[in-house]
């Protein structure tokens, strides 16, 4: 799935699947922590956090510390991140993370196992995953 990527205008600039997930999720949603995005994306916290990481080294999420729970870190896009949202609106990967987000909470685990199920079967069940597409960390 390398070939779904969006130019921000420069060959540096590209954003993975899973970094246009993250960041359709919070356009959607609001505000949210990592927790809360590894739930609404079915995915583990540890590989939102990378994906996070990315996001915000490039100005496109920032973190702000909650001050109710120091542990706790909210996430939300930047006027630069709302600007990379809007770019891809039309982008294949970008109009099926909106049309899983419109989908009841219990389809969308049906969608989730399903796909385990054909992973099984392919007998990839061994390999690591990652978010949504995500790539080995190369790019």
């Amino acid at each position: 799935m390398r070939f779904l990527r969006l130019e921000n205008g420069s060959r540096n600039a590209k954003l993975s699947t899973a970094q246009l997930f993250v960041l359709v999720q919070l356009n959607q949603g609001g505000s949210a922590s990592i927790r809360e995005l590894a739930e609404r994306t079915m995915t583990d916290p540890s590989s939102v956090s990378v994906v996070v990481s990315k996001l915000a080294t490039r100005g496109l999420v920032a973190r702000t510390p909650d001050p109710g729970d120091k542990r706790r870190v909210t996430l939300r896009l930047t006027a630069t991140g709302k600007r990379a949202v809007a770019r891809a609106k039309d982008l294949p990967q970008v109009r099926m993370a909106e049309g899983l987000a419109q989908l009841p909470l219990g389809k969308r685990r049906q969608i989730a196992q399903s796909l385990e199920l054909l992973v099984e079967a392919v007998g990839a069940d061994d390999l690591v995953p990652r978010m949504f597409l995500e790539g080995n960390g190369d790019e």
